[in-house]
């Protein structure tokens, strides 16, 4: 979260881009991490190892993100995207700064467009969530061997890379609703394909299409909140949508195992995060225009020409 938070005041015009470029860490973090670790297990231990990881923590990042890491762009004199600050000094003192655009978060928190963001990412969350996880025993419950699973697991892994960077680079040519929908439609084809009983290399391309999804969200929910509420409580709506977002994998995963357990298929839970991500992508097309997009002089924030709606996408 905090380096969304960072990532939404540097960047306006390629702020999408920002924020995939950025989250490519996760997913590369992924890959790399279990490799190295089983590799320090293997040599030293699983006690050793945990030592090892905590102090490269604390001796590349933590080094990185105090020095390098500044939260706004005008405390270096500058505006976002890199533009020079007319009201700060020389030195790169701000003398006049303005105050973030945006919307309080009381005024967030009453608005039904965050709900509708907070609902859509609920839903698709789940049932993402809980396929990937579930992923490799839904394929060995089917007959495919420990070694096709663990392909299938790499190939929602190798999706959610491809997802996170391409979704931010979208979000910065179409709109984020229409994108949205479009990947989690995706992902429903997916949880569909597996819903009818799918292995083998069908089974592969189902996985790649949730990873897809998967990938997607986590860029979307960031670079959403910041067009339609600005940046002046966005770390505070960010939490509590990436809040949601948590939890709602942990309840979706919960919610394959349970169904699973009842009705030994993982069919009657499929159909439900089908209709789940459906919903989902339906709720994000109900969204109105930005309100906060990104601005045509000195990279600043601008109104957008049309407000949202009341009602559906007010504030």
């Amino acid at each position: 979260m905090c380096y969304s938070v960072v990532v939404s005041h540097w960047f306006n015009r390629r702020r999408g881009l920002g924020l995939g470029l950025m989250m490519l860490g996760i997913g590369v973090g992924a890959i790399v991490v279990p490799f190295s670790a089983q590799r320090l297990i293997a040599m030293f231990g699983w006690r050793a190892a945990y030592a090892i990881c905590g102090c490269a923590a604390m001796a590349i990042a933590l080094p990185i993100a105090a020095v390098f890491l500044k939260n706004d762009p005008r405390e270096e004199g500058l505006l976002p995207d890199g533009n020079v600050d007319a009201g700060a000094t020389v030195s790169g003192v701000v003398a006049e700064r303005r105050d973030v655009e945006g919307l309080s978060w009381h005024d967030t928190w009453h608005s039904s467009t965050f709900w509708l963001l907070i609902g859509s990412f609920f839903l698709a969350a789940a049932s993402v969530h809980a396929c990937v996880l579930h992923m490799p025993a839904l394929l060995t419950d089917r007959g495919v061997n420990a070694q096709g699973a663990a392909v299938a697991s790499s190939m929602v892994g190798f999706a959610l890379l491809i997802g996170r960077v391409g979704t931010g680079y979208l979000l910065d040519r179409f709109f984020a609703p229409r994108l949205a929908a479009f990947f989690f439609c995706g992902a429903a084809v997916g949880i569909g394909v597996l819903m009818f009983g799918a292995a083998g290399k069908i089974a592969l391309g189902a996985a790649f299409l949730i990873g897809m999804g998967f990938g997607a969200e986590g860029d979307i929910i960031a670079y959403s909140l910041s067009r339609y509420f600005g940046l002046k409580a966005f770390g505070t709506a960010y939490g509590y949508a990436f809040g949601a977002f948590v939890l709602a994998g942990a309840l979706g995963t919960l919610l394959m195992g349970v169904g699973f357990d009842f009705t030994r298929s993982y069919t009657v839970p499929l159909v439900g995060f089908f209709v789940a991500m459906m919903l989902a992508a339906g709720l994000m097309l109900r969204l109105g225009p930005y309100r906060y997009t990104a601005g045509k002089a000195h990279g600043e924030e601008l109104i957008g020409v049309g407000q949202l709606e009341s009602g559906v996408a007010g504030g």
